[in-house]
């Protein structure tokens, strides 16, 4: 069978009112060119079918033979005719369990019950009649599992079952892709997927190029910083019905992908209401503390993680339309422990003597040139070196009480050091470090190590909302039409070590504001006739201020004496300043990276259309 679906997908940062035109040209084209097109393709991305040969006792083919799928849920019925070849196939079938009855006249009617079908799965299901009165007929049970006899699409079907029953790290359901033969996480990562959900490596391809599919269309966008697609919304595991790993071998209608999908159906109503509450929680106090913490008289900071949410479905009107809808809410407190190099007291106040191990000479030069500091403006390039050559030491590393010459090639034009001790402290640097803590690691012991001698702890925070809503609805046998909106709310706020506005720990306070709507419309021409209409917008709204917002009187210029152009980019934030050597708690030595100032709006447009 040869297969062709067309569709297409936008990723960027705005819409204008010119794209939004834009996209509505391109949904009628799209439309036009596909139901102009003599070849086919499967309906949904998630839908499947059921097909088989209808035989007589002889092995005969039985043409003209009713086929009848019943949803048992929702009470959908799917129906067919056998061909002259005896051959029939029903669709579009949502992933679902159904009832199969077959009838044709002379012969006992068929019936076999609890048919599942996964996420997209064509399955094949051959019917052996037997000769009697219409009346009478014949069930089915302890059958053999279906067989996908009709393509090569294969996939890790993780189902109702798996989701419930399975043990998932903080709840992630993505997680369970993990399942999938060829997956692995990406090195150095603990267990469990960050909120990316696709971050795995799939045979061998590169992590973060995996599709995800939610209800027929895309889920991911792309990253603000690189070409990796990322998840807009991850729903909640008591949102999801079923999604199938395809790797490779997947259809021709799916793409956008770096050849793998997480193909996702979400969870829908039935024609009777179900439901849910639950709650799931950690608490500090059933943990212990770690070694570090103890090893050091460190408290264990609070830590508390609450899940909660609820579920409801059911039909609106009996036979015809149903909805779903969920509500899921986290409330999370986690520790963190961070450790780093800070400068002592007296460094704080330029007397770094302590950087010289084995001490001074009566001159004051420490007796190990590599922890001697020189006057940089006593330095003279010499080729020879391949760097300066400095002649004036700084004595006992005492920046405080020491008095820089300068260089007379600077007088009289304004960059002269001031004649006064203590004139190679730069007044932005001296600032800065009156941001650190103090040591509080083997201070006054043997045990002191200036590289790494200070230690806190804080608390992580993270606050989410999130819901969905599905409506499904049945025009009637030829029409179906099924609407998914999800909506979610994220705020998070990374624990502070310096807690003051150098802080290299605290970003300042993420927050994202997803968006996925999803929409299938189906209409069967004939038996021999299918179009299938579907239309995806996931949005990723993200804003980070940084540290700025804590500190609103915070001013670089007025605050730390930076230059007047430091403001000009727009981003109020400490410098971010690099030790090496040294231990860092955060990104930075001290200081904030701008790179963590963020505003972005990142959204995917999918407009698909079949004709099969």
């Amino acid at each position: 069978m040869h297969r062709n679906a067309l569709h297409s997908s936008q990723k960027f940062g705005a819409l204008t009112g010119e794209s939004h035109r834009a996209w509505v040209v391109v949904s009628v084209v799209l439309l036009c060119l596909t139901i102009a097109s003599p070849r086919s393709a499967w309906a949904q991305l998630y839908s499947g079918s059921l097909a088989g040969v209808v035989t007589d006792p002889s092995g005969a083919v039985v043409p003209g033979a009713k086929v009848t799928a019943t949803d048992v849920g929702k009470g959908f019925t799917f129906s067919a005719i056998t061909e002259a070849t005896g051959r029939y196939l029903v669709r579009p079938l949502p992933p679902s369990t159904y009832n199969l009855r077959v009838d044709a006249q002379g012969f006992k009617s068929y019936i076999r019950d609890g048919i599942t079908l996964d996420v997209h799965q064509n399955a094949t299901i051959d019917v052996p009649l037997e000769l009697g009165a219409t009346t009478q007929s014949v069930n089915v049970v302890g059958t053999a599992p279906l067989l996908d006899m009709r393509d090569a699409v294969t996939g890790q079907e993780v189902n109702r079952t798996f989701i419930n029953d399975l043990p998932l790290v903080s709840r992630g359901v993505f997680s369970l892709a993990l399942l999938a033969p060829g997956t692995a996480q990406p090195g150095c990562r603990a267990f469990g997927l960050d909120v990316s959900g696709n971050n795995f490596i799939s045979n061998g391809g590169r992590n973060v190029t995996a599709d995800i599919l939610i209800d027929g269309v895309s889920d991911t966008t792309l990253d603000h910083t690189s070409v990796a697609q990322v998840a807009a919304y991850t729903p909640s595991v008591d949102a999801v019905q079923e999604f199938k790993v395809q790797q490779a071998n997947f259809s021709a209608e799916i793409g956008l992908s770096g050849a793998t999908i997480v193909n996702v159906v979400t969870r829908s109503g039935t024609n009777v209401f179900h439901g849910s509450v639950y709650e799931f929680l950690r608490n500090q106090a059933l943990d212990a503390n770690n070694w570090f913490n103890n090893a050091n008289n460190v408290p264990l900071p609070p830590l508390r993680l609450n899940q909660f949410g609820f579920t409801i479905g059911g039909p609106i009107r009996k036979d015809r339309t149903f909805f779903f809808f969920n509500y899921e809410g986290t409330r999370e407190r986690t520790l963190s422990t961070n450790r780093a190099g800070v400068p002592s007291a007296a460094m704080r106040e330029g007397d770094f003597g302590e950087i010289c191990g084995p001490g001074f000479d009566a001159s004051g030069m420490c007796l190990d040139e590599n922890g001697q500091l020189w006057d940089p403006y006593s330095g003279v390039y010499i080729p020879e070196l391949g760097g300066p050559l400095r002649t004036a030491f700084i004595p006992f590393n005492n920046l405080a009480t020491y008095q820089s010459p300068g260089n007379p090639k600077l007088d009289g034009t304004g960059f002269q050091l001031p004649a006064v001790p203590g004139n190679l402290i730069d007044r932005v640097a001296y600032k800065m470090m009156q941001f650190y803590p103090l040591p509080n690691l083997g201070v006054g012991t043997p045990e002191y190590d200036r590289f790494n001698n200070w230690i806190g702890s804080g608390v992580n925070k993270g606050t989410n909302n999130q819901w969905d809503l599905k409506i499904d609805h049945r025009f009637g046998g030829s029409d179906s039409l099924s609407g998914k909106f999800s909506w979610g709310r994220q705020r998070s706020r990374g624990a502070t070590c310096f807690e003051n506005l150098a802080d290299p720990c605290a970003w300042g306070q993420w927050s994202a504001n997803p968006r996925v709507f999803a929409l299938n419309y189906v209409h069967t021409f004939g038996p021999s006739t299918l179009l299938n209409l579907s239309f995806g917008v996931a949005r990723l709204f993200g804003f980070d201020p940084g540290q700025a917002a804590d500190f609103p009187g915070f001013d670089p210029v007025t605050t730390l004496g930076m230059p007047d152009y430091i403001k000009r980019p727009g981003i109020v934030a400490a410098p971010a300043i690099y030790i090496g050597t040294y231990g860092s708690a955060g990104g930075a030595s001290i200081g904030m990276d701008a790179y963590h100032v963020i505003k972005l709006a990142v959204e995917t447009h999918q407009v698909l259309a079949s004709l099969n």
